[in-house]
């Protein structure tokens, strides 16, 4: 990595951890600056939702030590959570009947979610011999032989009461502030991947081609500048559907001649010739071909 790159990773990371109650490393080796561009760089390059929370568990492991991560998207409010380990610790702590209300009590719990985007060590709020005498840490970590914590949540888009939560646990060593700084720096980077990747998911689902008339109209109005009626919209929708003229006569309770009216009235409006056209204009507009 030159020495430009590397200076620009150092300013993001003090940029990003700069805060009264937080100090951050100022300075990474040049080897370090090529692994975090490395991990920044396979993060850009995932392109599914749902691969996130494994890959930044992953690339977390080789830049943090830590006995084990956890990734999960929690909806506190409907006490919901969607929980990712790696590795896979047993007993799973999302799984213990007293969660949610023991997650209530977390001495970090009022912090990371007044104070969302940066990433706070438990040591911050609370000693080490005080949290043992914790009921959270007897139910929860105890039995995972763990005591120290790097945690960060992160509010997720378009769901302002959901995060996405991500927790590194290691046990006697507690965490450093140059391992918060890496975490500093990498949080921006997971926020906009999983903004990009959100909104792939959200077009690829408005481009998906509806299985019912009223949201085919929709999706037509949002897909396409044809002009046509609510009816001829009916008809275009059964006749994507491979009905015959007739068919669409019996679904609609329309004469066999209407629906055919309606049809011819539909490709000059669409620019084509007849119904396979028609057909084959529509697949190219929901981006199947």
């Amino acid at each position: 990595m030159n020495n430009r790159l590397a200076r620009a990773v150092v300013v993001e990371v003090g940029e990003t951890a700069s805060s009264p109650t937080i100090k951050a490393e100022r300075s990474f080796s040049s080897a370090e600056c090529d692994q975090l561009l490395k991990v920044v760089s396979e993060l850009y390059t995932l392109e599914e939702r749902g691969n996130l929370p494994q890959q930044v568990l992953r690339s977390l492991r080789g830049l943090v030590p830590h006995e084990f991560g956890g990734c999960h998207l929690i909806e506190p409010t409907r006490q919901h959570i969607a929980a990712c380990y790696e590795p896979a610790p047993t007993p799973l702590p999302a799984l213990h009947k007293d969660f949610w209300r023991l997650a209530e009590t977390h001495p970090l719990h009022p912090l990371v979610f007044s104070q969302p985007a940066r990433a706070w060590m438990l040591s911050d709020v609370i000693s080490r011999r005080a949290f043992h005498a914790t009921e959270c840490y007897e139910a929860l970590y105890r039995p995972l032989q763990v005591d120290c914590e790097l945690v960060a949540v992160l509010p997720e888009t378009g769901t302002p009461e959901a995060f996405l939560h991500i927790s590194l646990h290691r046990n006697g060593q507690d965490f450093t502030e140059h391992d918060r700084a890496v975490l500093n720096l990498l949080l921006p980077h997971i926020a906009r991947v999983r903004q990009r990747l959100a909104t792939k998911a959200l077009r690829r689902l408005d481009n998906e081609f509806p299985t019912e008339p009223g949201p085919f109209r929709d999706w037509l109005q949002r897909h396409a500048r044809w002009e046509l009626t609510p009816r001829e919209s009916e008809v275009l929708f059964w006749l994507s559907q491979g009905k015959t003229n007739s068919e669409i006569g019996r679904i609609l309770g329309i004469a066999e001649r209407t629906a055919e009216t309606h049809a011819l009235r539909i490709y000059p409006k669409m620019g084509v010739e007849n119904r396979y056209t028609a057909i084959a204009a529509l697949t190219r507009l929901s981006g199947t071909v």
